[in-house]
């Protein structure tokens, strides 16, 4: 017999001994799962090539929920009615847990199971509360960083790369204090962390076919994150090509500094406002702390602020190029705000018809199935009966949501940057018509601040800069499976305004 075709037998028999095990530990009421024509691949081509219109397709004929099977596992799809039960239990279903197999964090820097989780959402919360103390170093390095990378103008050749570094040094000022804010190399850091590592992120899961475990195991290996280097050095947690020891390196002396004068000046010591400093005061012990505990939680805020904040600005750059006729109306808010100081948070709170810019853009440049749960019960059953047994998958049809006619009102398909200035409805507030960062107790900690962020980059962009691209061609995002993602083949043009009577500082 052919090795392929024993191959195929095997898994086709391995497959079948699984599905008849678990049902006949558990007898659930499912989902429909959608029939498909072939055995093993399942729904995995059409998934990964044309997502939008099979999503749609199912929709339109199981309704709010059915399961696919994807890459060797069946995953369940949820749409708008059953959604907030996700978020709502979420004792029983995690996305810290779902997301960890595809970003497996922990691995990449050897640390333990949810090592990450509890003090690096509190210190986002906090440090979005602080937002105002941050407001001038971040206009700063915002300027600063737009002069020297367009000065008076350019074509941008790959927006999401440029806007990376756009975001990367004001986010060094926030993260680790503006005395670092000239050290290309960290800046170079911050900006490509998350790229660089979206190398291995990228490659379908096609080991997951065999087991979820084997294609987990593949991509940490890939990164040079392996326990046996880790526990010999100490070091190995990610390559240095990941810019792990990068960030180490610059950050040791100043938190030594931050450590002595605390030591020097007790209670007289005047806290640094900083997220270094949070973490400083989380994890030191007297007037010691481990370096490299405190260098692995700013990694992880890097990939969680400056990749989702770059690539939502770029998001938002592109569709105002892509709107001519919105652009006077949200350019004579700008220049009315516009006083040739630095803002505080109530002035940027002003910002009203940028902010709903913000947030269509948020809606309109959503996955197409995202923030996915694994069940973490025995089973849990819906609202509308289904049933979904313990380690399912369980994707949001954010989509499907971001484009209702009831939640969004009409012509819910077309971009328009007022829709929820009429609402009085802004980007960062958690509701069910938006679910970028997701619903209930654990949504995304650090949003105020990556709004605030993005709405002052766009905020200097359109003052100082006429943007268009090339022959008024519009930027549509690329679809990469159920993801969205910025176009990189779209040149983006930045012609310098005559700025006599508007001085930027």
């Amino acid at each position: 017999m052919d090795p392929i075709a024993n191959l195929v037998l095997g898994l086709t028999l391995l497959i079948t001994f699984i599905w008849l095990r678990n049902s006949q530990r558990l007898k659930l009421t499912e989902p429909p799962l959608v029939p498909y024509k072939y055995p093993i691949i399942g729904h995995t081509i059409e998934f990964y090539t044309e997502n939008e219109t099979l999503i749609k397709k199912c929709r339109e004929e199981y309704g709010e929920i059915f399961s696919l099977y994807v890459f060797g596992r069946v995953i369940t799809i949820v749409g708008k009615e059953l959604c907030p039960e996700i978020f709502k239990n979420h004792e029983t279903f995690d996305f810290g847990d779902a997301h960890r197999d595809i970003f497996p964090i922990d691995d990449f820097l050897y640390r333990p199971r949810k090592f990450f989780r509890n003090v690096s959402a509190s210190t986002q919360i906090k440090v979005s509360k602080e937002f105002n103390l941050y407001t001038e170093r971040i206009q700063r390095q915002l300027i600063k960083t737009i002069d020297e990378l367009i000065g008076d103008g350019k074509v941008l050749q790959s927006p999401l790369k440029f806007f990376q570094y756009t975001i990367a040094r004001p986010m060094v000022a926030a993260m680790v204090g503006e005395e670092l804010c000239d050290d290309e190399e960290l800046i170079n850091s911050f900006a490509c962390a998350t790229s660089d590592l979206m190398t291995y992120l990228s490659i379908p899961p096609f080991l997951n076919f065999i087991h979820p475990v084997i294609h987990k195991n593949f991509i940490i290996c890939g990164t040079g994150a392996t326990a046996r280097d880790a526990r010999k050095t100490r070091k190995a947690r990610l390559s240095n090509k990941f810019h792990r020891e990068v960030i180490k390196r610059k950050v040791a002396p100043i938190i030594e500094k931050r450590m002595n004068y605390m030591k020097k000046l007790g209670d007289a010591c005047a806290p640094q406002v900083d997220m270094l400093q949070h973490f400083i005061n989380a994890f030191r012990k007297g007037y010691t702390v481990d370096v490299d505990v405190v260098t692995d939680f700013l990694i992880v805020n890097i990939f969680a602020s400056v990749h989702n904040m770059s690539t939502f600005l770029t998001f938002g750059v592109q569709e105002f190029a892509n709107h001519l006729q919105f652009q006077k109306e949200l350019l004579d808010e700008q220049e009315k705000l516009y006083d040739g100081s630095t803002y505080n948070l109530d002035q940027i709170n002003k910002m009203k018809k940028l902010d709903s810019f913000i947030r269509e853009t948020l809606r309109m440049n959503i996955h197409i199935v995202t923030l996915e749960h694994k069940t973490l019960s025995s089973h849990y059953t819906f609202s509308n009966g289904y049933q979904v047994p313990e380690g399912r998958i369980v994707y949001i049809h954010a989509q499907g949501i971001h484009y209702d006619e009831e939640l969004q009102g009409q012509n819910p398909h077309e971009f328009n940057p007022f829709r929820h200035f009429e609402r009085n409805l802004p980007a960062a507030r958690i509701d069910k018509s938006l679910i970028t960062f997701g619903l209930g107790k654990h949504a995304c900690p650090g949003r105020c601040f990556a709004i605030n962020g993005i709405k002052l980059a766009l905020h200097f962009l359109l003052l100082k800069y006429n943007i268009r691209t090339i022959n008024d061609e519009k930027v549509m995002a690329k679809i990469v499976g159920p993801y969205k993602v910025p176009n990189s083949d779209k040149r983006l043009i930045f012609e310098k305004k005559n700025l006599k009577k508007m001085a930027l500082p």
